[in-house]
């Protein structure tokens, strides 16, 4: 390039820019190189017809345009507001690194800038600036196809496949019982298929043994990479026994979303040292892995994960699991997470970290064997869903959850239902200024008896069917601070407490109420294994308790097996007037 230095002098600033733009492109996959300097150990724009030695010398420290001193010179590359000394031959400054090969597109952009004075010597200023571009150093991988082609691929190996029970369009690969490395290559009569992506540099090869029931796979690479989305690799290998993960690099793996679901012959599974660091989604990676008795991920890196909703729900057989290593402080989701896992009596989840997590519903429910459960360290500021999420757990005689935060929670639908061995329960440190649904929340929770509610906030709450239904022990309840002006549905509401006998509801506004059905009944054979017996003796309401639904069908079995309170003693229930209540009958009426 050349530049006018009488134009430049005579300029307003004396200054003068001059950008270049130069487009790198390479298949080289790990990318490129590129560095600057000048052709010698001189870094200067020289007069070589100069007497007295005459130059334009390099800055010494980086400076904006304006800033440079006079008779100097400088480049910078890109954006950068800053101009930087020009690097001698034998320390050339790196301008630009790239990770991964270029289409020709990137155009990036160099410029010289320099500032020239009235007593610069009059003559050609020269010097040679040398642009190198090398390749990053690339080592050869064989990298697998992704995870829902490698299930296709794979799958179709099998071609005598049996059909899920649910759905008999779905094909399940019954009969590939293992997956094996290879330490030869298969023979053209073994009818091998290619299972590697398209950027692999080796081949992958997969063929079926139908006599063994094995899918072997070879590579000339030591070590198999895994696709970065590595989803649904196995899902509905129905057949599969065993696999060992050791010989799959997953450094660059993302997603593991059912990996190993419906994976319902699995026994055996080895992740030792394999790598999921960079894994962001876990979404039931173990689903319905129905066999799988003991299972040990204290190897994974779960720093990035954000998903993990069904991870191991369904694993009705697991009686061991090691989370040790866990990090979830990303972790927004966890439904479902442990749903059905049906034998495992203890479960450490001490070293969680919830503080992103949004939604717990159905997180520990139906977890049939565990006996006691420790979530004191849960920081739960951010969840919103917490239903049905100890539902089922029949045999938990001991939870623990602290001053748990539900201030952001709408939902609290079935949340302890049918925890049958629970002794007690404090639920004191709960904010529920924010939840709709309370729907069976207490239902089944048939063993303690008190439960303190004075600092419910439950004026958000429409859905209050089946709240407390089956609390058998239970003799007192008192619900003072109840602000029921928004619920819609009562249906069932203490139905089935069989050892009630005080229940004081003083605070109801059931003006917005249309269901009363079955609200204080009682239950029958069918759903106890016996009738059972009535121990009601007062109910305490005010006038505000208004059961103007009556008129239009709303209160079927409203007081079903309870004979006492059918109409109330010495009272006589008159059509129209919306509230049956007499002062000094089993109905105490308060002012």
């Amino acid at each position: 390039m050349q530049v006018n230095g009488n134009q430049v002098i005579n300029s307003t600033d004396k200054t003068t820019e001059i950008p270049f733009n130069f487009t790198v492109n390479t298949n080289n996959r790990t990318g490129y190189t590129a560095t600057l300097s000048s052709e010698t150990e001189n870094t200067a724009l020289t007069n070589t017809s100069s007497a007295v030695g005459a130059k334009i010398d390099s800055i010494s420290t980086n400076l904006t345009l304006n800033n440079l001193p006079n008779n100097t010179w400088g480049y910078k590359f890109g954006a950068s507001s800053n101009y930087v000394p020009i690097p001698a031959l034998s320390t050339p400054a790196q301008i630009l690194q790239t990770a991964g090969k270029t289409n020709g597109n990137e155009s990036n952009q160099l410029s010289i800038g320099m500032k020239l004075a009235d007593n610069l010597e009059s003559g050609n200023y020269t010097n040679k600036l040398i642009l190198s571009f090398v390749s990053n150093p690339y080592i050869m991988r064989a990298i697998m196809t992704n995870g829902p082609d490698f299930n296709t691929r794979v799958g179709a190996l099998d071609t005598n496949t049996g059909f899920a029970s649910w759905d008999s369009s779905v094909a399940m690969m019954t009969n590939i019982r293992y997956v094996k490395k290879s330490v030869t290559r298969p023979s053209v009569s073994q009818a091998a298929i290619n299972i590697e992506d398209p950027d692999s540099d080796y081949e992958i090869l997969a063929w079926f043994d139908m006599a063994s029931g094995t899918v072997y796979y070879y590579s000339d690479a030591e070590k198999i990479e895994l696709s970065k989305d590595s989803s649904f690799m196995f899902h509905n290998f129905s057949g599969l026994q065993e696999i060992d993960m050791r010989n799959f690099d997953g450094k660059n793996i993302e997603n593991l979303r059912d990996l190993f679901s419906n994976c319902s012959s699995l026994t055996s599974v080895n992740f030792a040292g394999f790598n999921t660091s960079k894994v962001n989604n876990m979404t039931s990676m173990f689903y319905a892995n129905f066999a799988l008795k003991n299972l040990d991920l204290s190897s994974f890196d779960t720093s990035n994960v954000i998903y993990m909703n069904d991870m191991f729900a369904g694993m009705s057989e697991l009686t061991s699991l090691n989370l040790s290593s866990f990090n979830t402080s990303k972790v927004e989701v966890m439904v479902n997470m442990f749903h059905n896992m049906q034998k495992i009596k203890s479960l450490n989840v001490s070293n969680f970290d919830t503080r992103n997590v949004v939604k717990m519903r159905n997180m520990f429910s139906n977890m049939l064997a565990l006996e006691s459960l420790d979530i004191s360290n849960f920081n739960t500021s951010k969840v919103e869903d917490m239903a049905y999420m100890f539902s089922q757990d029949h045999k938990i005689k001991t939870l623990n959850f602290g001053n748990l935060n539900t201030s952001r929670v709408t939902t609290m639908e079935y949340m302890f239902q049918n925890m049958w061995a629970l002794e007690s329960l404090d639920v004191s440190s709960f904010d529920t200024s924010n939840v709709t649904n309370m729907r069976d929340m207490f239902g089944g929770v048939a063993k303690i008896t008190t439960l303190n509610l004075n600092n419910f906030n439950t004026s958000k709450v429409t859905n209050m069917r089946g709240m407390f239904n089956s609390m058998l022990a239970i003799e007192n309840l008192s619900l003072p601070s109840f602000d029921t002006r928004s619920v819609t549905t009562m249906n069932g509401m203490f139905g089935g407490m069989e050892g009630l006998k005080n229940l004081n509801i003083s605070s109801f506004d059931t003006s917005s109420v249309q269901d009363f059905r079955y609200m204080f009944g009682l239950g029958t054979v069918p759903v106890y294994d016996h009738n059972l017996v009535d121990h009601l003796e007062h109910i305490y309401t005010s006038k505000k308790f208004v059961i103007s639904a009556m008129e239009t069908g709303g209160s079927e079995g409203i007081f079903y097996r309870r004979p006492s309170l059918t109409v109330g003693a010495g009272c006589t229930y008159v059509s129209g007037t919306g509230n049956p209540f007499c002062i000094g009958s089993t109905w105490v009426v308060v002012p």
